[in-house]
């Protein structure tokens, strides 16, 4: 095992490579994307995988969730080219995702029985027996002499998942049922644990769920932490202390595969001190394209006909970008306001306004032809259109809700003011909201059923949902503006602002 200069006899190292959130990319992202052009991809990360393992041949490759869902690939496979990926690549353990389970726990079964490595989730149990034997609560392995631990944490699935998939899962307490474990693999002889977190490196106020920082300012026996959920990329790693003293690395690549996180832990012969870490996050870009492995491009290749033979359908024009962001965006924007007109023309009554979760918008789409793909990568999931009647009591709540999230998508008859993460204004159709008034809005079913923490739909006076998924209705509807001569526009026009 290679060591770095001042390394003793009694220190050990090991090399871990990991990636969180691939979201499905599975070729490189468009080279006229706004964000992340023309990096990532599966074949790329592979050959770089390779090499790295040509150095450290004893170097463990894993992920920390959330490896589908964001493009065409797992909407018209579920998971089967993942799955495939994962193995081709030769990852030795993964969590899961909040979105693993946007299919529900039959289709995450198949995904994971034919998943060649080993699957950990340390503070979920299953109410399915195939998961239960197909999910294990911790892992120990060795690695050129080091035995490694693994534990694994998963986010709060409330306000996340479809309330049928939520009853499959039995939420327990990350840090309490994570060091707990970690404590046992302690015992059992690991050198080393490491964590496998999705639960997020930023704070998310949706449940006060738990963070990294949190989680190892609460723990003893985790290592270092793989982190993912938030998307957020660490160029280098964040220490913070555990409840020994010890100084503990978070780690985290971003999202789409962009990168592949490079960590080296030198232990010390003596435990109580600092593991000093190698830490490097490594971009997944041209640079290995001539070395691609045309035997898993074969692989491939069958998938990426079958897709790109739909997703290339030209259905219209936008005259901007439409870029997803809070507090407010231009897709964001469009999208509702274009929800609202859908709504109106099937409900056949009043919209008052419509709300759109941001984290339901999962791509941009630039300026100029708009296609099947483009929509299909914007708008993946399977959900549907529904209208809701709230008290206006049951509104103020939602946007303090909206608020705290750091702002929502909204159509255009919403005027939100955010101060220190709280409503500081707020008008309906240029009149202040009357809390005994009843308000028609239009969403989606994942948002009415309280997803992103918008509980207070929950008390919605009706509903009406309206079968057609989410996609289809905007390729529809952008279909429609094309046959009469339009083209999408959109602008910031100050719906959602946050003031100091």
């Amino acid at each position: 095992l290679l060591c770095l200069c001042g390394c003793t006899q009694a220190d050990k190292q090991v090399v871990i490579l990991f990636t969180n959130d691939t979201h499905s990319q599975i070729y490189p992202i468009a080279t006229d994307a706004k964000r992340n052009a023309g990096l990532g991809g599966v074949e790329r990360r592979k050959v770089l995988i390779d090499s790295l393992r040509g150095e450290y041949p004893h170097a463990l490759l894993v992920d920390a969730g959330d490896a589908v869902q964001g493009t065409p690939y797992f909407n018209f496979y579920g998971g089967e080219v993942e799955t495939m990926v994962l193995n081709e690549l030769g990852y030795d353990v993964r969590t899961i995702g909040n979105h693993e389970y946007d299919n529900g726990g039959e289709a995450l079964a198949t995904m994971l029985r034919n998943y060649e490595g080993v699957t950990v989730s340390s503070n979920y149990t299953f109410n399915r027996d195939d998961l239960r034997e197909l999910v294990a609560p911790a892992w120990m392995c060795e690695a050129g002499g080091v035995k490694v631990g693994f534990v694994a944490l998963n986010i709060n699935p409330e306000g996340l998942l479809f309330p049928l998939h939520v009853h499959d899962i039995n939420y327990h307490d990350p840090i309490a049922y994570g060091d707990s474990l970690a404590l046992q693999l302690r015992r059992q002889g690991a050198d080393v644990v490491i964590a496998l977190s999705h639960l997020g490196f930023t704070g998310e106020e949706v449940n006060e769920n738990v963070i990294d920082s949190v989680l190892v300012q609460n723990t003893r026996y985790i290592d270092f932490v793989v982190g993912g959920h938030s998307h957020t990329t660490l160029t280098e790693p964040q220490f913070f202390t555990n409840l020994d003293g010890r100084k503990v690395a978070v780690g985290q690549t971003g999202k789409s595969g962009v990168n592949l996180g490079f960590v080296q832990l030198t232990l010390a012969g003596d435990r109580d001190n600092d593991i000093a870490v190698d830490y490097r996050l490594l971009p997944v870009d041209a640079r290995y394209d001539d070395c691609l492995d045309p035997d898993f491009a074969a692989k491939l290749l069958p998938y990426k006909s079958q897709v790109d033979s739909v997703m290339g359908d030209v259905l219209g024009y936008s005259a901007v970008d439409l870029l997803v962001d809070r507090p407010e965006s231009t897709l964001s924007n469009w999208a509702c306001d274009a929800l609202a007109d859908m709504a109106r023309q099937r409900h056949g009554s009043k919209i008052d306004f419509a709300v759109g979760n941001i984290g339901g918008m999962r791509a941009d789409i630039a300026k100029g032809v708009v296609t099947r793909g483009n929509v299909l990568q914007t708008f993946p999931f399977t959900n549907y259109m529904t209208v809701v009647q709230l008290k206006g009591s049951d509104v103020r709540d939602l946007f303090e809700q909206i608020a705290a999230n750091g702002g929502e998508g909204v159509s255009r008859e919403v005027q939100l003011v955010i101060k220190d993460g709280k409503v500081a204004q707020l008008s309906i159709g240029g009149k202040p909201v009357d809390d005994n008034r009843v308000y028609t809005i239009a969403t989606i079913n994942f948002v009415a059923e309280g997803g992103d923490g918008m509980i207070a739909f929950r008390n919605a006076i009706s509903r009406d949902d309206y079968a057609g998924f989410v996609f289809e209705m905007y390729e529809d509807y952008i279909t429609r503006m094309t046959q009469r001569g339009l083209s999408i526009h959109s602008a910031l026009d100050g719906r959602v602002t946050i003031v100091q």
